[in-house]
């Protein structure tokens, strides 16, 4: 080997270390980066090149490859739990506004409105004449409704509001994916962009917060994208996530375009974000508007039927305290009362039914549907005294006839978030039927107050399901209260979890200042010892020349 050739192994070294130490104060500069990982440069010495049975120096050093320290395994597994993470930290937040609308911890809590109310009725059997306490009833309901209404808006508002929260998601996911495909088209073209790969793994990771995917490299560098196994980037090709509304059901609909077609995905987002959202929004929000709409359905038709039998200071009967929450048409024939009570709500609890009677056997067809559904129901009829009663029970309806006639026919239908239309009928204390007999018609003209008694007694029964209402707008509250620790469970679980993962990333990924600084404090060393080696290397030189001349 040539003198000259001490040039070349300094200026291997010299080259190399100055990009080692590129490389040192670039993760020195990135250490605060949210995702960035740390780059690491792999030596190897160059070869002389020449074949010799002794011993044969060198040429130098070179950087075959700047990595990456990056744990695909571990990677996955964060992305993964981080989801898993956000799903339940949107589903516990969920829970908590669920909380607040049903609160229960004031003195304000529905429960205090529901005992007010029948305490109201109480009140006036002890001064059924009242004027006072026939004005302090009405109040009471009146506030009860107004209460009852309010929270149920309150649960209309929450899932129109995780809709627009859903929406502006999609709009988030679709700029990721966007800019996902981009970078893949960069890492393609430059498979040494390490900083475009965290780039595009940050990306990945925010996308798979929104909603949860699956993903692979392919022989080009490239990411695909999957959501249930549909593509959101493939091959150099981004698609589009959209979010509506289903017209049949209102709930949340997600379609992928997939070039002049969409297609539905909406079973596919199984995490994420959008996962939550559709849980909160399609699942539990509903099923307790449904309850509250069986509440108050159940409350006032139990009130109403038992109204409608006292008579009021004016000798008034068969009156409704509260709006009926149903239209009926009758055809034909007659009865003398209807009571109609839900078992539970499901998604035939609002079509339109017709009931018809031959004076031996019932009919009833679903008439939503087309064409109409016949449904079988199951009927059992008692006497009391000269009246005679029929019970139909159907697809979670019970509907009570007293004194059919044999040609009835008549149509009804459950009116859609009866909640809503929960409203005081009476608006004349005179017709407040506290009576269990006509006060006008005896010879005393004294009240009593036999139905008053009866109608404050509906506290403590089973009007609700299997429950009184108390007991029933509690258990809403308390399967809410369970439901919210649970969430809060898992993710304080999660939490601890992705802080484990994100701790092992680190301890491979992230940057320690302090190895850094060591880091460049040899590779300076390294490159002042090869500066010397050419120093060193031009001094021989010259005193050849001058030893020469």
């Amino acid at each position: 080997m040539g003198l000259t050739a001490l040039f070349d192994i300094g200026k291997s070294g010299i080259l190399t270390y100055q990009k080692a130490l590129e490389v040192t104060s670039h993760n020195i500069a990135n250490a605060a980066t949210d995702g960035y990982t740390r780059q690491d440069v792999i030596l190897q010495n160059i070869t002389s090149g020449i074949v010799s049975t002794s011993g044969v120096s060198g040429s130098g050093v070179k950087i075959i490859d700047i990595q990456r320290m990056y744990d695909s395994f571990i990677d996955l597994q964060l992305k993964t739990e981080s989801s898993n993470l956000t799903y339940w930290n949107v589903f516990q937040n969920g829970m908590l506004t669920l909380e607040n609308i049903f609160n229960e911890a004031s003195d304000d809590s529905m429960g205090n409105l529901i005992n007010d109310f029948f305490n109201a009725w109480q009140e006036l059997s002890q001064n059924p004449s009242g004027t006072t306490e026939r004005n302090l009833l009405l109040d009471k309901a009146d506030y009860l409704t107004k209460r009852i209404k309010i929270s149920y808006q309150s649960l209309i508002e929450e899932r129109d509001e995780i809709y627009k929260d859903t929406q502006n998601l999609v709009d988030q996911a679709n700029q990721y994916i966007d800019q996902i495909n981009a970078l893949n088209e960069k890492i393609a073209a430059n498979p040494g962009a390490l900083d475009a790969k965290d780039q595009r793994d940050n990306l990945v990771k925010q996308l798979n917060d929104i909603v949860k995917i699956t993903y692979f490299e392919d022989n080009f560098g490239r990411y695909s994208i999957l959501v249930g196994g549909m593509p959101l980037v493939d091959g150099g090709k981004a698609y589009q996530l959209s979010v509506g509304l289903d017209n049949n059901t209102q709930n949340m609909k997600f379609s992928l375009q997939m070039g002049s077609s969409n297609v539905d995905v909406t079973t596919l987002i199984q995490g994420g974000k959008l996962k939550a959202g559709i849980d909160l929004r399609d699942n539990v929000i509903p099923e307790y508007m449904n309850k509250l709409n069986m509440f108050v359905f159940d409350l006032t038709e139990a009130i109403n039927e038992q109204h409608r039998s006292g008579y009021g200071l004016d000798g008034s009967s068969g009156n409704n305290f509260f709006n009926s929450l149903y239209d009926l048409t009758i055809s034909n024939g007659s009865y003398s009362d209807m009571a109609i009570n839900l078992k539970d709500i499901n998604t035939s609890t609002y079509d339109k039914y017709q009931i018809q009677f031959d004076g031996t056997n019932w009919t009833v067809n679903d008439l939503t549907t087309t064409p109409p559904t016949s449904v079988s129901p199951t009927v059992t009829s008692w006497t009391e005294g000269t009246d005679t009663y029929y019970k139909l029970s159907f697809n979670n309806i019970e509907i009570t006839l007293k004194n059919p006639s044999a040609d009835l026919n008549f149509t009804y239908q459950i009116k859609s978030n009866p909640t809503m239309y929960s409203e005081v009928a009476i608006n004349d204390i005179n017709k407040i039927a506290a009576a269990g007999e006509n006060p006008t018609g005896s010879t005393s003209g004294v009240m009593d107050n036999d139905n008053a008694r009866k109608i404050y007694n509906l506290l403590n029964s089973s009007i609700i399901g299997n429950s009184n209402p108390v007991d029933f707008y509690r258990s809403i509250v308390s399967e809410i209260g369970v439901y919210s620790s649970s969430a809060q469970t898992q993710k304080s679980f999660q939490q601890s979890l992705v802080q484990q993962i994100d701790q092992k990333r680190q301890d491979i990924s992230g940057v320690s200042l302090d190895e850094e600084a060591v880091n460049l404090v040899k590779y300076q060393k390294m490159y002042e010892a090869s500066a010397r080696v050419i120093k060193v290397a031009d001094e021989i030189l010259k005193t050849l020349f001058d030893m020469v001349s």
